[in-house]
């Protein structure tokens, strides 16, 4: 696992629906005003969100964004893992080592990756919530 800007990204869009406190659901522009990202990447990443099952949409007039469940049921590992494409160094993991540089490289990602996925599974959204909430003003 990784965490680039396409999950950084998918992460702070995420923030942004789970704080948005008006009964209708969030428009794409409001979303984009907070994320500061263009619109076509902005509409790549919900529909990654959707896919997995972590946004719903809404078309037409009076359309857009929210959560399909409650912030402190979604964990950043999901985020993430919908959002970044499959990890360049996905080759070494899948690979029989030849070498011990092979094999040592390949050692390497797989704990960065447990490490990672492990901390980011223990992270939910609703948790990062609290922490904001609790920021001096």
């Amino acid at each position: 696992m990784t965490l680039s800007e396409h999950g950084w990204n998918a992460i702070m869009t995420m923030a942004t629906l789970a704080t948005h406190t008006g009964a209708e659901a969030l428009r794409l522009k409001d979303i984009r005003s907070q994320v500061k990202v263009s619109r076509p990447y902005m509409e790549r990443t919900l529909a990654k969100l959707r896919q997995a099952g972590l946004v719903e949409g809404i078309r037409g007039t009076g359309g857009g964004y929210y959560l399909s469940k409650p912030a402190h049921q979604v964990t950043l590992a999901e985020i993430v893992t919908a959002a970044e494409s499959p990890e360049p160094h996905a080759q070494w993991l899948d690979m029989q080592p030849n070498t011990v540089e092979q094999l040592v490289t390949q050692e390497i990602w797989r704990e960065m990756d447990n490490k990672l996925y492990g901390l980011l599974s223990t992270m939910t959204l609703g948790s990062l919530l609290k922490i904001e909430q609790k920021r001096p003003s």
